[in-house]
């Protein structure tokens, strides 16, 4: 019957009584779900915007934050390599990026053309490789994976045999290209030759320059300690007053100190693949290879055995001088030794990204004054262009909105869902774990409880003392015996010593006989009368009227089994019998927080359904003692 009478509800302290009590529980409930909604929100974020813990996602409608988080992306999360790519544009965090300036489309055309027909050492891939987690997503690492089970067949054994590996499933990233380091030189195996293949496959947006010019500034920060204001007194050069005004040299310049930083860049810092030797190098670069192998021409023949073209050198005279970066092992050693001890800089051209863009722009325009025009730019010469990236990404952003802040939305759950799916058989045991243990559960303790409330035993309370003991102590303080038992049974690494331990349990077993005993005992008297037998009675009688606290009880046994951790790790340290909880629990090793959340999300979803399901029979329990 209700606490206040239908008459005492009109009374207006009766109702501000009421009003109070609703409020208090939605504030309670607010705090209930305000937790789980931020975890929810942040499970959608990236390192850019993980810490914000706003209830709703910036990006979803400010294109500034999408913009940082597409950035984030592009440069695969290291703001080192975007400062590297963009000169002059120091940033500690991508939350720092602001929208470029008003530009023209016509910039970012020309760039896209530009930088399409560059050949492969002259990029590197944008959305793909990251040192914090498997890109698998509409971008970057997940296309890669997709070409490479498309190439072949879905077969990862062929793949093996192709690359020479032992996988388990499609699981390669896209390498960290870095080709803008000094000896930066794959293998030309079949697994680089298709990795090209895969990236000529992508959209423009999806490459990026070579940085060269980014690490020749950098070269010069380190080595005069990062003091730009030296620099205009240094090189006698009004125009050159910061790092972003420095830009490498396509010869060797004439200002003596610019050709003095040059020179020590080149002899030492410039990667291999951007540097061209003149054709009056001849003469030094026979020198130095009769120097190098002292006139045994053998000697040549053997160390180049990889190269082909070296068996038919009959003199070290016939060696020619490598027009472009040779790809063997000792033709690079050659190269890098006749660059830094033996050419006159003098026959030195460089061929960067930059330099060819600026090349472009030069033979497009004429002059600076007719790109201004055209793009909306405002240089004072073509030797201090940069990169447009930011333009590009922005206006490339703009135009693929929808796409990627879907990805953005589905990218950790996706990162979460393949990580299950390929790894183990982390699904499938916890499944059979969580059913059989409810099965046991349900089955196992009604049996005991039952009989200690139906039979009038000498020793029912001290078994009742026994099981209320069981409950007295933590799960930890059993671990070590219950392993030493399995051990001994030869049942670890088994779905034995992951369900035996929790079949019964002290609590379940007293909470049912509690529940056995209210029951009228008027109801088995006519059961016996009508010829029912104590097993029938069990299962006609008392379970039917027991569901509520069976739900309870099933719950229960659904959630130690389904969230087992440390006992599922320690009876089973074979990863074939991980729980889907041990997997999730070693990818916080890697993982970035948000992909976290978006891992506790989708195991709470579980639980969750159970309990909506299990919620109107728990209820129940309310009603059934006032029916009794």
């Amino acid at each position: 019957m209700p606490h206040i009478a239908l008459v005492g509800r009109k009374a207006l302290k009766t109702r501000l009584l009421i009003l109070l009590i609703y409020v208090i529980l939605s504030l309670g409930a607010v705090t209930m779900v305000v937790p789980f909604w931020l975890m929810l929100t942040s499970s959608v974020t990236s390192n850019v915007d993980s810490h914000d813990y706003r209830l709703f996602p910036p990006y979803l409608k400010d294109d500034v934050a999408l913009y940082q988080k597409f950035v984030e992306s592009a440069y695969n999360e290291d703001s080192k390599l975007y400062t590297t790519v963009n000169v002059g544009s120091e940033i500690s965090d991508f939350k720092e990026i602001k929208k470029p300036e008003e530009f023209k489309e016509a910039l970012v055309r020309d760039f896209d053309e530009w930088r399409q027909k560059l050949p492969y050492e002259y990029k590197i891939t944008a959305h793909g490789f990251s040192v914090a987690k498997p890109k698998l997503s509409l971008m970057g690492a997940h296309r890669y994976q997709q070409f490479l089970a498309e190439k072949y067949n879905n077969d990862i054994e062929a793949l093996n045999r192709a690359y020479n590996e032992n996988r388990e499933y499609f699981d390669l990233q896209t390498p960290m290209e870095q080709w803008h380091q000094r000896v930066y030189q794959p293998l030309r195996e079949r697994r680089f030759l298709e990795y090209v293949e895969f990236r000529n496959t992508l959209p423009v947006w999806f490459t990026m320059p070579s940085p060269v010019e980014g690490d020749y500034v950098e070269y010069i920060t380190n080595k005069y300690d990062a003091k730009p204001a030296t620099f205009a007194k240094r090189y006698n050069d009004p125009t050159i007053k910061s790092l972003a005004d420095l830009t490498v040299a396509e010869r060797l310049p004439a200002n003596p100190k610019l050709a003095e930083d040059w020179a020590d860049y080149v002899r030492h810092q410039v990667p291999y693949w951007c540097v061209r030797f003149d054709r009056a190098a001849a003469p030094a670069w026979r020198a130095y290879i009769e120097k190098a192998y002292k006139g045994d021409v053998r000697l040549y023949r053997r160390l180049h055995a990889e190269d082909p073209e070296a068996a038919k050198v009959r003199s070290l005279a016939d060696v020619p001088l490598p027009t472009t970066t040779p790809t063997s092992m000792a033709g690079t050693a050659d190269f890098g030794g006749f660059l830094e001890q033996a050419v006159d800089l003098k026959h030195v051209r460089l061929d960067t990204p930059e330099i060819r863009y600026r090349a472009f722009l030069k033979r497009k325009f004429g002059t600076v004054a007719a790109m201004n025009e055209a793009y909306g730019t405002k240089h004072t010469s073509f030797e201090r262009v940069r990169f447009p990236m930011p333009q590009a990404d922005w206006f490339h952003m703009q135009a693929n909105k929808d796409l990627i802040r879907k990805d953005f939305l589905v990218r950790n759950y996706r990162d979460v869902a393949a990580y299950i799916a390929v790894h183990g058989r982390a699904l499938w045991v916890t499944i059979i774990l969580v059913v059989a243990t409810i099965f046991l559960t349900l089955t196992i303790n009604p049996l005991a409880a039952y009989a200690l409330s139906r039979y009038n035993l000498p020793s029912t309370y001290k078994i009742l003392l026994f099981c209320l003991a069981t409950m007295a102590f933590p799960a930890e303080v059993t671990a070590i015996p219950n392993f030493l038992l399995m051990k001994k049974l030869h049942m670890l690494n088994t779905l034995w010593a992951l369900i035996l331990p929790g079949a019964a349990a002290g609590f379940s077993i007293f909470l049912l006989k509690g529940f056995f005993d209210s029951l009228p005992q008027e109801l088995y008297e006519a059961a016996e009368i009508d010829g029912a037998s104590e097993f029938q009675m069990f299962t006609k009688i008392c379970l039917p009227m027991s569901t509520p606290v069976m739900a309870v009880i099933g719950l229960g046994a659904f959630g130690a089994a389904y969230g087992s951790f440390m006992w599922a790790f320690i009876v089973c340290p074979d990863r074939d019998m991980w729980t889907l909880m041990v997997w999730l629990q070693q990818m916080r090793v890697w993982a970035p927080q948000s992909m976290i959340f978006a891992a506790l999300v989708l195991a709470s979803i579980p639980p969750l359904i159970v309990f909506i399901f299990a919620q109107n029979i728990i209820m129940r329990g309310v009603i059934i003692p006032t029916e009794k």
